[in-house]
């Protein structure tokens, strides 16, 4: 440990981790004062939930514990939920600061939690799994997305009497896709590992507005709203096993009441050029309803053989449509942005866009 932490008033700013987890062992109040995604704009002084894609963003999380009770070494956890292609666990650095330390400016640095250190409490989860299962993707609609752990760098020792602020900082590199998302963010510490009684030692909370990513590659991937649309996974080549829902519970429409719901679509390769047409109604496009408790209908392909691809071509984007047998009714992106954001529908309908990963 540093020369600068053996003292008591350095170790103390162990407590300031405990602040950093917002939960203490054994100790006393644990507050989430707030929790920033704003960015920094082009000018210099605007300040919104929006970063250009390939960009370093900083997350700032802020607040303060009063503590109870002395405790011994703990390391504390902090726990991050964003979309899978932000690829967090490579990609960000989190730090901390606090007032207890003798330099009250300086940031401490915090590490991934490797796969093999369960939290004490998770029933042999990891991290990641264990709160993916608790508090799953928050108030988001589509579940690519993961929770990647931090903790401590650093062992801690907390007083009683300490009324410690922090201040965190997570910062990544936010991808290259165009995406919309709430953001999440968990802390805790070791010494509880995910207890499933006491509540002060663990707090959560989403993001209030989605964060979105800007000037990217392909249309936007909105992980925030309901949409007559899903897809699953979102990163998929097209000798992936992908699966197409149509969620017909999310907004009024016609096509719910329809005995048989199909899928009709169309590949391109890079140059725009259509690979194949499929709009047959059989078996092969019939979608199937996932529950007797909701209206969600899905069917699940293998891009390359669904199309019949012909050797050497590669699908770039699938573009597709929901429709009843006879087409006499047909979800389109167009619905979906009227039911959405209330875009009037002109002309001829826009249909629903997948862009395929290149090998």
């Amino acid at each position: 440990m540093k020369n600068i932490f053996k003292n008591k008033k350095k170790s103390r700013l162990i407590s300031l981790f405990v602040t950093i987890a917002f939960v203490v062992f054994l100790i006393g109040c644990v507050y989430i004062d707030s929790v920033s995604i704003l960015q920094i704009q082009e000018d210099g002084t605007t300040q919104a939930p929006i970063a250009k894609a390939g960009s370093i963003a900083t997350f700032t999380l802020k607040g303060h514990i009063i503590c109870k009770e002395d405790h011994g070494d703990v390391q504390f956890i902090v726990s991050f939920l964003a979309p899978k292609s932000w690829n967090v666990r490579q990609n960000a650095t989190v730090t901390y600061t606090t007032t207890l330390a003798t330099n009250p400016d300086e940031e401490l640095k915090m590490s991934v939690v490797p796969e093999s250190s369960l939290p004490k409490n998770g029933g042999g989860r990891t991290w990641g799994e264990a709160l993916m299962q608790d508090y799953g993707v928050g108030p988001n609609v589509l579940s690519d997305m993961e929770w990647v752990t931090f903790s401590t760098d650093d062992k801690w020792a907390i007083y009683n009497g300490d009324k410690p602020d922090y201040t965190i900082y997570i910062r990544t590199n936010v991808g290259y896709q165009n995406l919309k998302a709430y953001l999440g963010f968990f802390v805790n510490h070791t010494d509880d590992g995910l207890s499933p009684t006491d509540t002060d030692h663990k707090k959560i909370k989403f993001s209030d507005t989605p964060f979105e990513v800007v000037g990217g590659k392909g249309l936007l991937i909105d992980y925030s709203s309901e949409h007559f649309n899903k897809v699953q996974p979102l990163a998929s080549l097209q000798d992936d096993f992908v699966t197409f829902s149509f969620n017909g519970g999310v907004f009024q429409n016609d096509l719910i009441s329809s005995n048989e719901i199909y899928f009709e679509g169309t590949a391109y390769d890079d140059n725009g050029n259509i690979i194949a047409q499929v709009n047959e109604k059989t078996d092969k496009t019939l979608l199937k309803r996932e529950s007797s408790f909701d209206q969600i209908y899905s069917l699940t392909m293998w891009p390359a053989s669904f199309f019949n691809v012909p050797e050497g071509q590669v699908i770039k984007k699938i573009d597709y449509v929901f429709t009843n047998k006879d087409r006499s009714i047909m979800i389109t992106q167009s619905d979906d942005d009227f039911a959405v954001e209330g875009k009037p529908i002109t002309g001829e309908k826009n249909p629903f866009v997948f862009e395929l990963l290149c090998e």
